[in-house]
C-alpha cells in the first residue's frame, strides 16, 4: 500500500500528469484531488495500455473517459473533492486546463494482490503462514 500524488503546476511544459495502477490488487481505490488558485483541470481513465507486451496502445491513441468518476468531477471542473471507484483502471490523467493555481491528485489501492493462490513466499499475501520455512528465516521480510 502506498499512496502515489501527482502534482500539475502552471508554466510547466507538459500541464498533465499521467498515474499507472497497480493491475493486481483488488480492493477499492481511493482518491482525493486538490485544486488550488482558481486551477480548472479535467481528470479522466482509460484502461488501455501503451505499456502491454502483446498489444500496447500508443499513448496518443489511449482512450480516456471519466465516467467511473462521481458526476461532480467529471468534465473540466474546479473544485476540491475525495472519491472511492470499485473497478480500478489502468491509468489515470490529471490535466490542468486554464494554466494558474495548481492540482495535485492522490490516488489510495489498498488491499492484497490477486495472486491469491501463492500461499508461502514474499508474493503470497500478508498474513499467509510460511509452511516449509526454518525458524529464523526472513524470507518473508522481503513481503513487507
Amino acid at each position: 500500500m502506498r499512496a502515489i500524488t501527482a502534482i500539475v503546476l502552471p508554466g510547466s511544459a507538459n500541464l498533465q500528469a499521467m498515474i499507472r495502477m497497480d493491475n493486481f490488487a483488488t480492493a477499492v481505490l481511493g482518491g482525493q484531488i486538490v485544486a488550488l488558485g482558481g486551477a480548472s483541470y479535467t481528470l479522466a481513465h482509460s484502461c488501455d495500455d501503451p505499456n502491454d507486451l502483446v498489444s500496447p496502445v500508443p499513448v496518443n491513441s489511449m482512450w480516456w473517459d471519466n465516467s467511473l468518476l462521481p458526476s461532480e468531477l467529471q468534465g473540466i471542473v474546479g473544485v476540491s473533492g475525495s472519491f472511492q471507484m470499485m473497478a480500478t483502471p489502468l491509468w489515470f490523467r490529471l490535466l490542468l486546463v486554464n494554466g494558474q493555481g495548481s492540482v495535485r491528485l492522490t490516488l489510495l489501492q489498498v488491499g492484497e494482490h490477486s495472486h491469491s493462490n501463492i500461499t508461502s513466499g514474499p508474493f503470497a499475501p500478508p498474513d499467509a503462514p510460511d509452511q516449509g520455512l526454518p525458524f529464523g528465516d526472513n524470507f518473508r521480510a522481503m513481503a513487507k
